[in-house]
């Protein structure tokens, strides 16, 4: 029998041409849209007004060894970001529920005194961007003896530090500190002169909530040489922050507390290596399981240059090693770029060194370039000198600018500066009452900076070095834009 049908009935075969055509035709008319409508990129106009929520930071304070009485000040600050909008920045105790200082008003700061406990710093609504905080320590004698100065910092589940000491006369507290409402674990990794060191009790560490835990690294490890250490959490976050004391005979010559360093990088920046006398040593550390080389260039006020005798360094696997650079340097402040064929990171540990006076200690870490502004605190202090250096490592010329705010929201002095490539400007900041710094820099620039605080008088030669941090790091929300077309 015939498949044929009479009388207008169409064929089957014939409807499945007919689709198999109007595939084919839509096909076509794709592509060629396609081909004519080439891809539209929407474009992206970052809203001026920052994603607000809730940030926090731990000031990791600890009592003074000995009984001695506690020197450290908490200075909390709320910079300017958007007028009209509210927020509070509070600063707590650790474990304590009470704040002990609230800032509802932006462009204010106040201080805690007599600091013996690590300090929990929360920021809310327009603060969470707008909140900085940091500690400052002026002993004049113990073990703490001379200017220490640090940041406080945000949490997180890696931390990196570099030049590391375990000795007796050069010592180190490991301070890990927990603020959220679970327990956290750590893992630390040591990596040593000859390669990654493994350390018996460096595993497992465990945190509880609302605590701090401190870990004398001569407890678990001795040696001569300088340490690297990763701090890995594998339950939580933690803040990780060292505390340095250097002695001569069970006599102190220097305490600071060292930061960790930006995570390992092809290339990184050191900022804020202090100028004068004193030793100034560089070292770096390699986490990889290749060998390393690395150069290291200096950013100077003059420009980039090879510092003599510490133009290159080759790093085993795993490993940490060390450099001179004081000779090198020739008393210039500065920053340090170390650009590798692996990634590494590294610190300057440096001393002071004034006649008649005893020595003091502090740590430059590696440190990320600042993200729209960069903040201090702390700017000046009453027990000595303070300057600005700013570092730009990227290949061109970088409009900043600087502006010093008293803590009771007073503009006194706004300057700017024009960074070269790879070089450095220095400012001498001065200010009879408590001020803050505020840096401005444009998207995308390579710009670090450091606040130096030393004492030029005195029985000590006060040193310490305070790393800009950046608060605003909230993205941006795209602004809405009516786009007419959209639905046609």
């Amino acid at each position: 029998m015939s498949d044929y049908l009479t009388g207008g009935s169409r064929h089957p075969g014939g409807r499945r041409v007919v689709a198999v055509l109007g595939v084919l035709l839509g096909l076509t008319l794709i592509v060629a849209g396609g081909t004519l409508l080439t891809a539209q990129v929407p474009t992206f106009q970052a809203s001026r007004i920052p994603l607000v929520g809730r940030t926090t930071t731990i000031c990791s304070v600890t009592a003074p060894e000995g009984g001695d009485p506690a020197t450290a000040t908490v200075s909390a600050v709320a910079t300017r970001r958007a007028p009209g909008r509210i927020g509070r920045l509070t600063a707590t105790v650790l474990g304590e529920r009470a704040p002990a200082l609230s800032i509802t008003e932006q462009g204010k700061a106040e201080q805690l005194r007599a600091v013996a406990s690590p300090v929990v710093v929360v920021g809310e609504g327009v603060m969470a961007t707008a909140g900085s905080s940091a500690i400052l320590s002026n002993a004049t004698a113990g073990v703490d003896a001379g200017l220490m100065a640090a940041p406080c910092l945000a949490p997180g589940s890696t931390h990196w530090f570099s030049g590391l000491a375990a000795r007796t006369a050069d010592r180190t507290e490991l301070i890990l500190t927990n603020a959220d409402d679970a327990q956290a674990e750590v893992d630390l990794r040591f990596y040593g002169q000859l390669g990654r060191v493994v350390v018996p009790g460096g595993t497992g560490l465990v945190i509880e909530a609302h605590s701090s835990r401190t870990v004398a690294l001569n407890s678990l490890i001795k040696t001569k040489y300088p340490l690297g250490l990763a701090v890995q959490a594998s339950q939580g976050r933690v803040t990780a922050a060292a505390k340095r004391t250097r002695n001569d005979d069970l006599k102190p010559i220097g305490a600071d507390w060292q930061l960790p360093s930006s995570a390992p990088a092809p290339t990184v920046v050191i900022p804020g290596v202090p100028e004068g006398e004193g030793a100034r040593t560089l070292v770096v550390t390699n986490p990889n399981a290749d060998r390393a080389s690395v150069q290291v260039q200096v950013l100077g006020l003059q420009g980039p240059f090879a510092p003599a005798g510490a133009e290159t360094l080759d790093l085993a696997p795993e490993s940490t090693a060390t450099v001179d650079l004081a000779p090198g340097l020739l008393g210039e402040a500065g920053a340090v770029k170390l650009i590798s064929d692996e990634p590494v990171t590294g610190a300057v540990v440096s001393t002071s060194r004034r006649s008649g006076a005893e020595e003091d200690l502090a740590i430059q870490s590696a440190a990320a370039p600042l993200v729209r502004t960069g903040v201090s605190a702390v700017a000046t202090t009453d027990a000595g000198s303070s300057e600005l250096i700013l570092s730009n490592s990227g290949t061109g010329d970088t409009p900043v600018s600087f502006e010093l705010i008293s803590y009771a929201g007073v503009s006194l002095r706004t300057e700017d500066v024009l960074l070269g490539p790879d070089g450095t400007a220095t400012r001498r900041l001065e200010s009879p009452d408590a001020v803050y710094v505020v840096v401005r820099v444009p998207d995308g620039a390579a710009v670090v900076g450091t606040v130096v605080l030393t004492q030029p008088a005195g029985d000590i030669s006060g040193l310490a070095t305070l790393p800009l941090t950046s608060p605003d790091v909230a993205s941006r929300a795209p602004v809405t834009v009516f786009d007419p077309s959209v639905g046609r």
